[in-house]
């Protein structure tokens, strides 16, 4: 797989993630579609645990994936709400450089991960259990803000 490829589409992909972030209403941080759902505050932290998991997974290959239990937040407020955002930010800077800086060996050395139940190379690991779970919180935030939209919360 080609680096810069890889890279741009990690590029595109958060920055599309972020564009629907922003269009959250105030006081709408915490909203979440349904009980036991994310709320927003909550997904945005989720994403920025998944990519620092994501590195430390591939220098320690032993660890298990990780859980959502991990961004449970209890009332958000909108200056924390945009840190997060900011966070989310300079996370994606952490990972592309984290990313470059991969040998095309190490790109392709096989490491398990207990998501796939199986050995996986690390470009797997990074494009199907990174960033094609991003799409999956992306489609998600863009669900919860069709129903803001179609409750007339937001124009």
């Amino acid at each position: 797989m080609k680096r810069e490829l890889l890279l741009n589409f990690c590029k595109a992909v958060r920055n599309s993630t972020l564009k629907r972030l922003v269009l959250v209403p105030n006081g709408f941080e915490n909203w979440k579609i349904s009980t036991g759902a994310l709320g927003f505050a909550e997904i945005t932290k989720h994403i920025i645990d998944c990519d620092n998991w994501l590195l430390y997974k591939i220098n320690n290959p032993d660890i298990k994936s990780i859980e959502t239990e991990s961004a449970i937040i209890k009332n958000c407020s909108r200056q924390k709400y945009e840190e997060l955002i900011t966070n989310l930010e300079n996370v994606l800077l952490k990972k592309i450089e984290f990313i470059n800086n991969l040998s095309d060996e190490q790109l392709s050395e096989n490491i398990y991960d207990d998501r796939f139940k199986s050995e996986v190379s690390i470009a797997w690991i990074i494009l199907r259990g990174n960033i094609d779970h991003e799409i999956h919180h992306r489609g998600q935030i863009a669900t919860y803000l069709r129903v803001l939209k179609d409750k007339n919360i937001i124009m």
